[in-house]
C-alpha cells in the first residue's frame, strides 16, 4: 500500500511541471482581450501582429482563413510562435529563443518568469506577450 501510494505521488509530483507550462482559462482570456483591441471578439492580422503574434503564425493559426483568429485560433498562433522558437524542444524559451519570438525586453522576461528558472515555458510566454501589448 505504500509503494502505491508513494509511486502516485511520484507520478503526480513529475507530471506537475507540463501542467504548469499551460496557460490557465484566466490567463488565455487575459491575453485575448488585451490582444482584441476593437473588442468585436476575434482578432485581426492587425491586432495578432500588435500584440506579437507573427504574420506566419497567423496565417498557420487561420485556417479558415477568415482573416481573424477567434480564442482557440488565438491560442494555437501564439503556441505556433513558441514552438517555432523553441528549436531544442525542451518546452521553454532562453532569453535569446523569446527575442526570437517577439519578446522585446530583458525586463518583459524577468517580469513574465513567475518560477525564476531563467526560462519562459508557454504560459510564461503568453504573459510576457501580454505584459507587453499595448
Amino acid at each position: 500500500m505504500k509503494t502505491t501510494l508513494l509511486l502516485l505521488v511520484a507520478v503526480v509530483l513529475w507530471s506537475m511541471p507540463a501542467f504548469a507550462a499551460d496557460p490557465s482559462a484566466a490567463q488565455i482570456n487575459t491575453a485575448f482581450s488585451k490582444a482584441d483591441t476593437n473588442k468585436d471578439g476575434t482578432v485581426s492580422q492587425a491586432e495578432a501582429m500588435k500584440f506579437g503574434i507573427t504574420a506566419q503564425a497567423f496565417e498557420k493559426a487561420n485556417p479558415d482563413k477568415d482573416g481573424t483568429l477567434d480564442k482557440t485560433e488565438f491560442v494555437s498562433a501564439v503556441r505556433y510562435q513558441f514552438e517555432h522558437a523553441d528549436p531544442d524542444k525542451d518546452g521553454t524559451l532562453s532569453r535569446k529563443e523569446a527575442g526570437t519570438a517577439g519578446v522585446k525586453s530583458n525586463k518583459t522576461v524577468t517580469g513574465a518568469n513567475t518560477d525564476k528558472d531563467r526560462t519562459l515555458d508557454f504560459a510564461e510566454y503568453l504573459h510576457a506577450l501580454t505584459m507587453q501589448a499595448k
